[in-house]
C-alpha cells in the first residue's frame, strides 16, 4: 500500500525517510530520484504504520523497545510475542514509525475516555484507525 506525500519546505529526502523510518534509498528507489527533493514535489510513500527492525546478536526486546521509545510489553503484543518468547538473529520485529505513537486498550476503556488520556480529537483518533471495537488488548495508533 503506497500513498501520495507532498514535500515541505526545507525537507530532504533524508528527513523524509527519517520520518517514515525508511532508508533514503528505499525513498529513492521507490520514486525513481536521481536528486534532491523540493518543496511541493509530490513523491510515493509507504502507506505502513510500522517500520522494520532486524535482530542483532545479542539484541534483547526491551533493548530494541528503550532504543525506539515503546514501552517493551507493547512491542512484544504487537509482534505477538510473550514476555518468556525467545528473539533471534535475523527476525523482523514490528516498530511504530516515528511519527505514530500506540494505545493498547484496557478493560472498561471507552473512544472519549482514550482520546482524554491520550490528549488527541476523537474525530482523529477515529479516523486513524480503521475499526475500533475498543475491545481489551486492541492496537490503537495515533500521531504524536
Amino acid at each position: 500500500m503506497y500513498k501520495v506525500y507532498q514535500v515541505k519546505s526545507g525537507e530532504t529526502i533524508d528527513t523524509i525517510a527519517q520520518k517514515l523510518g525508511m532508508i533514503p534509498q528505499e525513498l529513492v528507489g521507490l520514486n525513481d530520484l536521481e536528486g534532491e527533493v523540493v518543496e511541493g514535489q509530490l513523491i510515493v510513500i509507504p502507506n505502513s504504520l510500522f517500520s522494520t527492525y532486524i535482530v542483532k546478536q545479542g539484541d534483547s526486546i526491551y533493548d530494541i523497545a528503550r532504543q525506539n521509545g515503546i514501552n517493551y510489553e507493547d512491542l512484544l503484543k504487537i509482534n505477538g510475542l510473550g514476555k518468556d518468547d525467545y528473539i533471534y538473529p535475523n527476525q523482523q520485529i514490528l516498530i511504530p514509525r516515528n511519527d505514530l505513537a500506540i494505545y493498547i486498550t484496557k478493560d472498561a476503556d471507552s473512544l472519549n475516555n482514550i482520546a482524554q488520556k491520550l490528549n488527541v480529537d476523537l474525530v482523529d483518533l477515529v479516523q486513524q484507525n480503521e475499526t475500533l471495537y475498543v475491545t481489551p488488548d486492541q492496537l490503537i495508533i495515533y500521531r504524536k
